[in-house]
């Protein structure tokens, strides 16, 4: 359960440099540790009188940074969710009291400091997977199963001609199961590029939402009302969304296709996470990925929260 507090007596602080309104890693995070925890905006309001906090999360340089300068007031260890390698680089780890780095941006450097994950942290959950299908299910529970939730992402480019075939073939096995497509078009997909997907798909059932539509972003109810879950030119930060349902999880490509993200596209894979697009969408027994939920686990061990 997240929860978001305004007074300045909570255990956790959140400071990130990242887009207004967006949820960074350090957010993600926080939202795993079941209590409160306050975003810090504006670091000029955090005075000395305060009660400290017993742990700051940060991400991006500034915020870095400002965690740095807030623990030689306070005292109070800071963990760093990086986003790529230079930060780690520079500093090995150091002189944060943890680094969080995910599986792309690793190098081979070790350190006791680096707290390893297999993609970048999100706030999705299986647990939200769940709350947005209750949600979503009136709404959806009229088209025929399977429901297959369809993610087209902007991560590597389809040329017109593969993305003709990978949804050709989608819809026919769509159409032999009797099932139904919930389409999402994520924000950088050429526009040109999904029109021939969608056209491509046929004649099977489908619902398409495309980003910019004025709607509300369905992707998380597709999915929380989906029976599978198949994933074209995944970012890493899609993937690592789509693995955390505990639906079986395919991947339009085989890995060598995903750009900076094949090693992600890869460990998945081989851990169990997701399977290459074949020729059913037969579930096996997997565990949802929620490296969140184990990276607040261990932090609230080794700080003692």
């Amino acid at each position: 359960m997240m929860v978001q507090e305004t007074t300045c007596d909570v255990p956790l602080w959140v400071i990130e440099s990242s887009v207004p309104g967006r949820v960074g890693p350090a957010h993600a995070l926080a939202s795993r540790f079941d209590c409160s925890f306050r975003r810090m905006r504006d670091l000029s309001n955090a005075e000395a009188g305060w009660r400290p906090p017993r742990l700051m999360l940060t991400s991006g340089i500034g915020a870095g940074l400002a965690g740095l300068a807030l623990r030689r007031r306070f005292g109070a260890p800071v963990v760093h969710c990086s986003s790529g390698r230079l930060a780690t680089a520079l500093t090995g780890g150091r002189p944060f009291d943890a680094v969080i780095l995910p599986l792309m941006h690793r190098s081979s450097r070790a350190s006791t400091h680096i707290i390893p994950v297999l993609g970048p942290l999100t706030i999705v959950s299986a647990e939200l997977c769940k709350r947005a299908r209750r949600l979503w299910i009136e709404r959806l529970e009229h088209l025929p199963e399977p429901r297959v939730a369809v993610v087209l992402d902007a991560g590597e480019g389809l040329t017109p001609a593969e993305a003709d075939a990978a949804a050709r073939r989608l819809g026919l096995m769509v159409q032999d199961y009797r099932g139904s497509v919930l389409l999402s078009v994520s924000e950088g997909v050429p526009e040109g590029i999904a029109d021939v997907f969608i056209e491509a798909l046929g004649s099977c059932y489908k619902l398409v939402w495309r980003h910019g539509e004025p709607d509300d972003n369905p992707t998380l109810g597709f999915i929380g009302c989906a029976n599978a879950v198949v994933v074209y030119g995944g970012r890493a930060v899609t993937l690592a969304e789509t693995a955390a349902t505990d639906l079986p999880v395919f991947l339009g490509h085989v890995p060598g296709r995903f750009g900076q993200n094949n090693r992600m596209a890869r460990a998945l894979v081989s851990n169990g996470y997701a399977r290459i697009f074949d020729s059913d969408f037969s579930p096996w027994p997997r565990e949802a990925l929620d490296e969140a939920g184990r990276v607040a686990s261990l932090l609230r061990t080794r700080f003692g929260l």
